[in-house]
């Protein structure tokens, strides 16, 4: 059976962000391929790339940073639209995403409906059946 919902990488170290994330997205529809670093991400980029994807910036090995630049610099992923999530927002973490070809960034703490809100804005998903199951 082919399954046309979008698909959303959650690249996250935090176990328990992860399973937030998660669920805020599965349950409005969204297939979420989990991902536990930057390289584990990169691989599963390669293998089938996703509609979205959503990244932590400090992660140990290959930070969030260097995860989008590597996608954006791919001529066959660099469409990908990327999501930063961090706690930081200092000026060198940020810039690096945005000079890498970030579109967005959530602060950590967040909502599951801002996670939501921020994802359909980059995505074309009904935007009415987000907020309708997210409630």
């Amino acid at each position: 059976m082919n399954d046309a919902r979008l698909r959303i990488l959650v690249v996250e170290d935090d176990p328990d962000l992860l399973w937030l994330m998660t669920h805020a997205l599965e349950s409005v529809g969204f297939v979420v391929i989990k991902a536990f670093g930057g390289e584990d991400a990169l691989r599963k980029v390669k293998g089938q790339p996703p509609d979205l994807i959503i990244t932590d910036l400090a992660m140990p090995v290959m930070s969030g940073a260097e995860l989008i630049h590597a996608v954006k610099s791919d001529p066959s992923t660099q469409q990908i639209p990327c999501i930063a999530v961090t706690a930081f927002l200092w000026d060198h973490i940020a810039g690096s995403a945005k000079a890498a070809g970030c579109e967005s960034f959530i602060s950590k703490p967040f909502t599951a409906a801002r996670l939501r809100e921020e994802v359909v804005k980059l995505l074309p998903f009904p935007r009415q059946a987000v907020a309708a199951k997210g409630r």
